[in-house]
This record gives C-alpha cells, sequence and structure tokens, in this order.
C-alpha cells in the first residue's frame, strides 16, 4: 500500500506469477492517512466492527455527492449507503488479502499532509474538492515515527508473520517545490531511520528512492516531467527488490504493497 511507485511493484509482481494485491483504497502517499486505512482494514473482519469503526459522519458531502476524504478520489457517490457499503466491500477484501500474506510492502510517498478546513479533519485525497478549502502543512519527524508505529500496529492485529518493507517513493513531488520535495523525503527516510533502529526481525527498508536519486543519479531515468522515473529505472529497481525478497521463484508466495 501506499504510493503509485508500489503500483508499479505490484504489476511487476504480479508478471512473475505471483499473487499481489495493491491499494484497496487507491494510492495514498501520507503515512497518516495509510495509518488510518490499516486501522479500517484491521477492524473489517466483518460488518458490525466496520461500522463501529467507521461512521457515516466520516463522510463529506458536497455538489451532489459523498466523498470519503481519507481514501482515493474514486470513493465517492451520491448514495452514502452505497459508498458506506464500497468501503466495507473493500475493506473487508484486504483484511483477508492482508491476513494471508506472506511479504507486506508500504511506500511511503510526502510528509506534506492537507488539513480540510470545512470538515476540520486530514485527508488522504482531495477529490478535486475547492483548493482554498485545504491547509497544507508538513508533518515532523516525530509524527510521521507516530504513524508509522500506528501502521505497524494495526498490520500486526492481523498478521504477524509476514516480513513488513518499507520503501520511500523515488517519485519527485515537484508541486510541491524542489526545496520541499527534498524536506519531505528527507523527513521519511529519518523516520524510517529512527523505528528501524529497534531492529524488530520481520521490520525491513529497502532503498527505492536512494537507487534513484543517488545511485542512477541521472534525468536520463526521469522522465519528460522530471518527477516520475522512467520504465528503465522502474526496472532496475524492481530487479533489486525482487531479489531482495523473493529468495526462490515460488509463485505461490504473496505480495500486498
Amino acid at each position: 500500500m501506499g504510493s503509485c511507485f508500489g503500483e508499479e511493484m505490484h504489476v511487476r509482481i504480479q508478471a512473475k506469477g505471483h499473487r499481489s494485491t495493491s491499494n484497496p483504497f487507491g494510492v495514498i502517499f501520507h503515512p497518516w492517512a495509510l495509518q488510518k486505512n490499516c486501522e479500517l482494514i484491521a477492524q473489517s473482519i466483518d460488518r458490525n466492527s466496520f461500522d463501529s469503526f467507521f461512521k457515516p459522519t466520516d463522510i463529506y458531502f458536497h455538489q451532489d455527492s459523498y466523498h470519503s476524504l481519507q481514501h482515493a478520489n474514486r470513493f465517492q457517490h451520491s448514495n452514502k449507503v452505497q459508498l458506506m457499503e464500497d468501503l466495507y466491500s473493500m475493506a473487508h477484501q484486504a483484511h483477508h488479502a492482508l491476513k494471508e500474506a506472506g511479504i507486506i510492502a508500504i511506500t511511503l510517498g510526502t510528509a506534506w499532509l492537507y488539513n480540510h478546513k470545512p470538515s476540520g479533519t486530514f485527508v488522504g485525497n482531495c477529490h478535486k474538492l475547492p483548493q482554498q478549502d485545504f491547509e497544507k502543512i508538513l508533518s515532523t519527524q516525530s509524527i510521521i515515527q507516530n504513524q508509522i508505529l500506528g501502521i505497524l500496529r494495526a498490520i500486526q492485529q492481523i498478521n504477524t508473520k509476514a516480513p513488513i518493507v518499507f520503501t520511500v517513493s523515488p517519485v519527485r513531488h515537484l508541486r510541491d517545490g524542489v526545496s520541499e520535495n527534498l524536506r519531505s523525503k528527507s523527513t521519511l527516510i529519518s523516520a524510517l531511520t529512527e523505528v528501524l533502529a529497534n531492529n524488530e526481525p520481520n521490520l525491513h527498508y529497502f532503498p527505492a528512492y536512494e537507487i534513484v536519486r543517488e545511485e542512477l543519479n541521472d534525468w536520463r531515468y526521469y522522465t519528460e516531467d522530471k518527477m516520475h522515473p522512467t520504465p528503465e529505472a522502474i526496472n532496475i529497481v524492481f530487479d533489486r527488490f525482487y531479489k531482495a525478497l523473493f529468495s526462490t521463484n515460488d509463485s505461490t508466495s504473496e505480495a500486498v504493497l
């Protein structure tokens, strides 16, 4: 689960013949929303448990549509009951996938978080709502650390055996600004470093960001927008990722990204 870079790994894992589940709630960049979504999945073993955790009041109404702002833009609907049903169905399926997973990967994208002022809540996706309704905030390293720990607690409620691998996406968020993107990525890496210092045996870090930005370190490995790695760069990262995490070619292995 996590950023769009995780989607690239997911597609390539499937091409290798492995079963893989990716981003049940869509692409999510910030650890806050990832923590909330993992907690929701952990509470979705059945509908009663889901309903006790996620309330209709968590849904925001705007211009004839109901929006679940902690999830991707596709989680909106003209009917609130149907939107709640869609969210439960996806969360319940994700609960099963997470329980059966042999490897779990979380890809963090940004430390910049958006506060939706009309609803007074942070969001995982802005749902194309009016830009002036949002306030942009850079999360501190300590806050990110706590959110990473929250992600781990939620996952381990469901699956205590699978190794959990964190990565930081090499996609550059230049719309935030060059300096702002660097501050964001540095915050994520520093927070992960602190969490990983506890040396838990099932917790790992894969240096996707460092491979593209420091080892390849050439504009030819980025597309014309100067933000997204080229297919060649992604393939280089994937080859390293696959060799590090899949010691055999056993196609029965599970991966959740």
